[in-house]
């Protein structure tokens, strides 16, 4: 086997144990900072530079715009982040991409070795501490680091005997100066292997090896631009199958990428000697730092020019894929199962837009019941089938986030949150229940007192107050708030009693009739049910022992 071909295959080998390395980093990283992104995202910050910021962030630590840009994707198509603030989080995210680039440019220095060196430690610590997730964890991420640095320098030392071995591939890239052609390159090799980061490492480990694409002029600089529209993809990919936010959120990130690089296109060809007076000057001995400064200050300055022009990106996002009459429904978004901790948290969502269903169907029942309205109860009927395939949604995606492999802390709310549903759909049931006191009170032609009705309407105004301290503690992890929902229990049980005494008394006045006796207690029995259908959430999540016994009506 001749030299050449040896050197090609190591040098696919170095880019293999680069991006094993790059993929190991990520994925240590985001599980050592799943509970940190998991914040930071549920901020979603209305003002743009904090959300430049927190995005930023965000994508340093996961090493990839990509995936910031999927999570982007899945955030505002199930509704938690508006249009508004996706686009300064796109505009984070690519400034956060550029760490790729600046940690391969460090391979300027005498310090690869030392990294992976290092990752011999992260082996040991990977080894022997598997039982520890986190000390396993920050094994792994020594050791992709590690990888990362090898990967850098097997491709440096193999493009060295290349262009060697071959002086006319060289002599071919650095001559390869048409701008138009050596975007296209950018665009072509960014969206098949889907990562400008990639491209870029490349492109540094060239230049480390003493070749730089497109010459000493702004040539390697338009694949940089070329590599920045290609990132895009990703996104578009992502966006198949969202909602009509979410595929404008995509086109948001395209717009953006492409009127980015086409300005700055436009300057560099204005501009022949922009290289040559910036960063060549500010860095004369390193072509490898040249490219990741411009890689950093171009994403930089695309953020500066587009921040203030947010509602401009939206409004026409808006024109290219319009409204449409019907009403979305909010889905779960599966891409964020490869991160359990923001899968929890899209969970999460979903489940209170299950839960408000839930508490709509009860009151359209009520009020079908006071009312003494029967078709308004072919409203629950629809609402509960919905609940009920809702539910199923909800238990087969958390089922699918412990497949895809979660910790104890993760499986003991993936537990909870079952539970959780199965007393939300206990409320479904009750509302049905409710619907058929309705049918009773109406083919019956059975009367209540307005004290009665009363009565059952205050109970149920003690219920919705109930609902809302349920989520306010579930949404702010404020178990403070148990005490007071406790408290409004204990009222709820209260009321039932006087409920039924009032009735008895208004019997005996004659102000009730026998006969819908039964209807107006079981009435009663299952609002108060409902109550505790919701205070058991509480108790649950609270992590309290006391569990309340139901009334058996």
């Amino acid at each position: 086997m001749n030299e050449i071909a040896i050197a090609v295959m190591v040098l696919f080998g170095g880019l293999t144990c680069f991006l094993v390395g790059m993929e190991m980093l990520q994925k240590a990283t985001e599980k050592l900072a799943s509970t940190s992104l998991k914040k930071l995202f549920s901020k979603t910050a209305s003002n743009p530079l904090v959300g430049v910021g927190i995005s930023t962030l965000a994508t340093m630590i996961m090493q990839s715009s990509g995936a910031t840009s999927v999570m982007v994707v899945g955030f505002v198509n199930s509704g938690a982040m508006s249009l508004t603030q996706a686009v300064s989080y796109i505009m984070g995210a690519n400034i956060g991409t550029t760490i790729t680039a600046q940690i391969a440019a460090l391979g300027n220095f005498p310090i690869s070795e030392i990294f992976i060196c290092v990752s011999f430690i992260g082996m040991i610590m990977l080894m022997f501490f598997k039982k520890k997730e986190k000390i396993a964890l920050s094994g792994e991420l020594v050791i992709g680091l590690g990888l990362l640095f090898l990967g850098l320098l097997i491709m440096e030392d193999n493009f060295n005997a290349l262009f060697e071995l071959v002086p006319a591939m060289s002599d071919f890239l650095v001559n390869l100066t048409n701008p138009v052609l050596l975007l296209l390159i950018g665009i072509v090799f960014t969206t098949a292997i889907q990562s400008s980061s990639v491209i870029t490492s490349i492109l540094i480990s060239m230049a480390l090896a003493g070749v730089v694409v497109g010459g000493s002029g702004n040539g390697v600089l338009y694949v940089i631009l070329g590599s920045n529209i290609g990132s895009t993809t990703t996104a578009l990919i992502s966006s198949i199958g969202s909602t009509r936010n979410g595929k404008r959120t995509a086109i948001i990130h395209l717009l953006f990428n492409v009127m980015g690089s086409v300005i700055f296109f436009i300057i560099l060809l204005c501009f022949p000697q922009f290289n040559e007076v910036t960063f060549v000057k500010l860095f004369p001995s390193s072509p490898a730092t040249q490219i990741a400064m411009f890689h950093t200050f171009f994403n930089v300055v695309c953020t500066i020019i587009f921040l203030p022009f947010i509602k401009w990106f939206v409004k026409l996002s808006e024109l290219i894929i319009p409204d449409k009459n019907e009403k979305e429904k909010i889905e779960l978004d599966t891409r964020f199962l490869k991160n359990p901790s923001l899968a929890l948290s899209e969970a999460d969502r979903y489940f209170a837009s299950l839960s408000n269903k839930a508490l709509l169907t009860l009151q359209t029942s009520l009020d079908s019941f006071v009312k003494n309205d029967e078709e308004a109860s072919k409203t629950v009927i629809l609402l509960n089938k919905e609940i009920e395939a809702d539910s199923k949604t909800l238990n087969k995606y958390l089922a699918d986030i412990l497949n895809s492999g979660t910790d104890n802390a993760s499986n003991a709310k993936i537990s909870m949150k079952m539970l959780d549903i199965a007393d939300i759909d206990r409320l479904a049931e009750i509302a049905d229940n409710i619907t058929s006191y309705t049918s009773h009170r109406v083919n019956e032609n059975l009367t209540f007192s307005q004290g009665a009705l009363n009565k059952a309407e205050k109970i149920y105004s003690l219920i919705e107050k109930q609902y809302s301290d349920l989520f306010k503690m579930l949404e702010n992890d404020n178990y403070q708030i148990y005490e007071s929902i406790k408290q409004r229990e204990d009222e709820i049980d209260n009321e039932r009693s006087s409920a039924i005494k009032e009735h008895l008394v208004r019997l005996n006045n004659g102000e009730c009739k026998g006969e819908s006796s039964r209807i107006y207690i079981n009435l009663i029995g299952n609002l108060e049910r409902a109550a505790d259908h919701l205070f058991f959430i509480a108790n649950r999540e609270s992590g309290s022992s006391y569990v309340p016994q139901l009334d058996k009506d």
